[in-house]
Formats: C-alpha cells, sequence, structure tokens
C-alpha cells in the first residue's frame, strides 16, 4: 500500500534483534490490521539484517531502520518515539501477533475519550515447543497471563498492561522523558509506570492478539537478565526511581527523610531494603550527619544504591539532633507528604505509603494530622511518622506556639485498592491447603472486585480449579460458556472438555478438546512432526 501525504493515526514499533522467521509473522500481522492508517517502523537492533523481509511486503508504510550495534530495546524505543509520526503509538515484539482488530479497537477509544492518555487490551499467552529441525514453533497451551481493570496503585507495585497490548498518545511518552536506557528488564513497566503520572489508562477486556512464551529455554533477554536475581532487583529499584518530570496531576508527591550519623554497612542494607519494599514514587532524602564526609563520599560508600535517581544527599555542615535532621531534610525537598523513618522502621511494610495517603486524607476531617502504623518495632518511637510536609515543618518550628500534633496509629493492613489481591492471595493459600470452602469464598470476593480488578478471564483458571474439588460442574460449566461467548475461547474449551468428562459426556469433551486444540492452534499433522 502507497504511503498517502497526510500522517498516519498510529505508529507501531517494532524492535528486532536475530528474529528473521518470527519477524516475518509479526509484520504481516499488521499488515493484516483492519484499520490501515497506520506507519510501522521495523528497527534492527545489530542483529542478522532482514531488510529483504521487510522489503518483501511492498508496502510503504513500514520504514526500516538498520543498525549494526546492539544497543538495547530502551534505546531502539526511544528511537521510534523520535521518529514516529503518529498520534498513537503501539508495540510488537519481533515474535509476537496482532489479531486483525488490534489497532481498530484501542484507537477508536483514544479517539473517542480525549482524556485518556493510554488504553489496552487483553492478549493470550502462547507456550510453545520450537521444532528443532524446522524452527517452527508448536502451540501447546493459550491462556489469559493478566488480564485487570486499570489500577494506579497496583501498576506501581506490579505491571499490570502488557507493551504488546498497549497504545498510548505519542506526547505523553515524550513528555514522561521516554525510556531510561540502563534498564534491561521490564522496560515497559518503565514507560506505563510513568504514564501513570499523567493520566488513567481505559482497559478494554477483549483479545487483540498473542505474544509467545516457550517451555524450555527462552532466548528473550529479559529472561535471561532474570536469572542474574541481584542484577534484577537492582533493575526493579531504577524503574522506581525514574520519577518523570514534574508536575504530576495523578500522583502525590512524598519524601522518606533519612538522617545518617555514619554510613555503615548496617544502614546500607537498610537503605536498601527500604526501597525494595516502598512501591509507591517517593524521593528518599539522606541527611549526613557525618561532617567528615562529602556528597561524592556518601554515593561513594553508598554504591550503586548511591546512583539511584530519586535519592538526594543533603549536607547540613555540622551535626544536628534527629528532629533538626528530618526538618533540615523537608526543607530541602517539594514534596506534598514526608514520611520519617527510624532505626526501628519495618522495612518490610511494602503498602505503608499507600495506607499513609489515603488513611491521612480520611483522618484530616476528624482533626488526625499525621499517622503511626500499630508496628511493634516502632510503637515506642517518636518517629516513623507520616505527615503532610507543610504540616510537619510548621508543628516543628521552634517559633511555633501550636506544635502538639494530634497522630493516630493506625493498623498495617491492605488497602482498598489491593483488595482484590488481598483475597486471591487468600483464596490461592487456601487451595493450596485443601481448605476448599475458604478457597471458594475468596475467589467470589475477588471476581466482585471489578472496579481495578482482575477479571474472569484471568480468575477462571482457579475458580474452575476449586469448582472441580468441590463438584460444582455447573457453575464452572456456566463461567466458561460465557467466556467463550465474551471472546476467549481457547483454554475455555480445554476446561468445557474437563467438564464434560468429569460428567460423562464424552462426546461433548472430545469435541470440546478439538475445539480447544483448534483454537491453541496446534494440528494433527503437527502431532506427527519430527
Amino acid at each position: 500500500m502507497k504511503m498517502t501525504g497526510k500522517d498516519p493515526k498510529v505508529t507501531v514499533l517494532i524492535s528486532t534483534y536475530n528474529r528473521p522467521d518470527y519477524l516475518r509473522e509479526a509484520i504481516g500481522s499488521v499488515v493484516r490490521q483492519r484499520l490501515e492508517d497506520w506507519e510501522l517502523l521495523v528497527m534492527n537492533d545489530g542483529g542478522v539484517n532482514v531488510q529483504g523481509i521487510v522489503e518483501g511486503f511492498r508496502d510503504e508504510r513500514i520504514r526500516y531502520l538498520d543498525d549494526k550495534v546492539n544497543r538495547g530495546l530502551a534505546h531502539r524505543l526511544n528511537t521510534g518515539l523520535r521518529q514516529a509520526r503518529g498520534d498513537y503509538v503501539a508495540y510488537l515484539g519481533d515474535d509476537d501477533l496482532y489479531y486483525p482488530n488490534h489497532l481498530e479497537v484501542l484507537s477508536r477509544v483514544l479517539d473517542e475519550n480525549s482524556g485518556i492518555g493510554a488504553v489496552y487490551s487483553d492478549l493470550y499467552a502462547v507456550q510453545f515447543i520450537k521444532g528443532e529441525r524446522n524452527g517452527k514453533r508448536y502451540p501447546l497451551n493459550k491462556y489469559i497471563q493478566v488480564a485487570r481493570d486499570y489500577n494506579r496503585d497496583f501498576m506501581f507495585y506490579f505491571n499490570h498492561t502488557l507493551h504488546v497490548s498497549l497504545m498510548h498518545r505519542r506526547d505523553l511518552a515524550l513528555r514522561a522523558g521516554g525510556y531510561d536506557e540502563t534498564i534491561t528488564v521490564l522496560i515497559d513497566w518503565n514507560m506505563t509506570r510513568k504514564l501513570s503520572f499523567y493520566t488513567d489508562f481505559k482497559y478494554v477486556p477483549v483479545v487483540t492478539g498473542e505474544y509467545y512464551m516457550p517451555i524450555f529455554k527462552s532466548d528473550r533477554i529479559s529472561n535471561l537478565e532474570r536469572e542474574d536475581n541481584e542484577k534484577y532487583k537492582h533493575n526493579l529499584r531504577k524503574i522506581r526511581a525514574d520519577l518523570p518530570p514534574e508536575p504530576w496531576p495523578r500522583v502525590d508527591r512524598i519524601a522518606v527523610i533519612l538522617p545518617v550519623y555514619e554510613l555503615t554497612d548496617s544502614f546500607k542494607a537498610r537503605l536498601t531494603d527500604l526501597l525494595d519494599h516502598l512501591p509507591y514514587p517517593s524521593r528518599v532524602v539522606l541527611v549526613n550527619n557525618d561532617v567528615r564526609k562529602g556528597e561524592g563520599d556518601c554515593r561513594k560508600v553508598l554504591g550503586k544504591i548511591g546512583e539511584l535517581k530519586n535519592i538526594t544527599i543533603c549536607i547540613p555542615g555540622n551535626r544536628l539532633s534527629l528532629l533538626e535532621a528530618y526538618r533540615f531534610g523537608a526543607q530541602r525537598v517539594d514534596a506534598d507528604y514526608v514520611f520519617l523513618p527510624s532505626d526501628g522502621v519495618d522495612t518490610k511494610y511494602d503498602m505503608r505509603l499507600f495506607t499513609g495517603r489515603y488513611s491521612l486524607q480520611l483522618l484530616k476531617t476528624e482533626g488526625y494530622e499525621g499517622i503511626k502504623w500499630d508496628i511493634e518495632s516502632e510503637r515506642a518511637g517518636s518517629f516513623d511518622l507520616f505527615m503532610e510536609r507543610e504540616v510537619f515543618l510548621r508543628k516543628t518550628d521552634r517559633k511555633s506556639l501550636d506544635r502538639k500534633s494530634a497522630i493516630k496509629t493506625i493498623s498495617n493492613l491492605c488497602p482498598a485498592s489491593f483488595q482484590c489481591d488481598y483475597v486471591l492471595y487468600h483464596a490461592k493459600k487456601s487451595y493450596e491447603q485443601g481448605d476448599l470452602t475458604s478457597a471458594y469464598q475468596s475467589i467470589r470476593t475477588a471476581e466482585a472486585c471489578k472496579a481495578g480488578g482482575a477479571g474472569d478471564q484471568y480468575l477462571i483458571d482457579l475458580y474452575a480449579k476449586i469448582c472441580f474439588d468441590l463438584k460444582r460442574f455447573n457453575e464452572a460449566e456456566e463461567k466458561c460458556k460465557n467466556l467463550i461467548a465474551r471472546g476467549y475461547p481457547a483454554d475455555n474449551w480445554i476446561r468445557m472438555g474437563k467438564i464434560c468428562q468429569e460428567t460423562e459426556r464424552y462426546r461433548e469433551a472430545a469435541e470440546a478438546y478439538q475445539r480447544g486444540l483448534s483454537e491453541i492452534g496446534l494440528k494433527e499433522e503437527d502431532l506427527e512432526d519430527p
């Protein structure tokens, strides 16, 4: 197809590295889109030259950017954002596929919702084995691995919007600063997390594509990177430390103030543990009271932790008391709230900043000005407080006549935004322990958490297992039929086969299994391939 004179509506980005056979399928899935107003940027990241594959499509909407150097996915996606001419940007892995409805479904939502900056759909995860002789992919299972209504708090905790399922306005990604090119794993989360500072996402519960996961050893760089646990954990720290430019219309600014009297290994370990358990975006202000060390000395002692973008080191010049140090740090950061951890802080409570924000907003109406958590190691101390920054500075000003603060101690419970995950966790644990009644009650509660919660198409796996063990076959069958009717056939026809088998409807079972295998894409002749 020839290009028109105007810019396309959507730019699709594919970064490729040594997957020429799979790339041909990926490009073909873009060419077959019902929406024709797109351009595709195929960016070779130092792999084998695939220009012949690209040119073989004879489509002027496809542009090929070749680089002989392997610079990484984040670099390629930044290049794509700068080169893109579309108002909207979508992504496709070089070994993944769009269904023909993908660009049409997602772009329509952005067209109709000017206040929404990003939209995402469901994808089938395809588990496969690769033929040793012919290199062909043989799909063995197809299921919904991620399906969730948009939940900003959960997005800060865990990515629930896969890049192949995502479409966003191009200007928002540029506003967010693009991708951090030092991040090598969960690169998609780096972007979706930063977009969440500026916009809500719209979730469309429709399957619009699929991504591939080998059952045996994966050649995906992101999977190989996870094999080094410490490197993987530090990659997560870098993602959380990558705060986009302000203002943040959707996110509160929180500063964690940490006075330091001696930069020891134990302090460094405590700081690292705290960073690993504070998923809500925050700036960390270290107030260095060791007057022998300047900022450079402190960062050198902290090593790679000191290189994180969200860490600020303040040097007061003289040794301060603990309260003076907290004030000094709070005065030097622009934030809405401050959290003041002591040496006795429980570094493992990762819901702290979520509960702090919500609880303080509610408790302010009752006259409270700050909160503490009912955690044993923190009860006796004067700090481990969460307060509005301006209130803290006012209440601790020596010139103030009103220095007494109303502090409320709250329990360290799960915040409302994680209620679905809380009950789902208990459903899984109860099922593993054989407590089917509790498991059933919990999975039903999780199913009822619609706003920000997991979708039925994801919950069905555990729901069906519980129903099978409870002999609630009619209920499981009704759920599966409903999901098939909604466009989730592959895994649910297999479940239907099991239900029919268990209820001695063997002819129906055989038909259901056959339909399931057909939807998965496994053919009878594939079973005979060497």
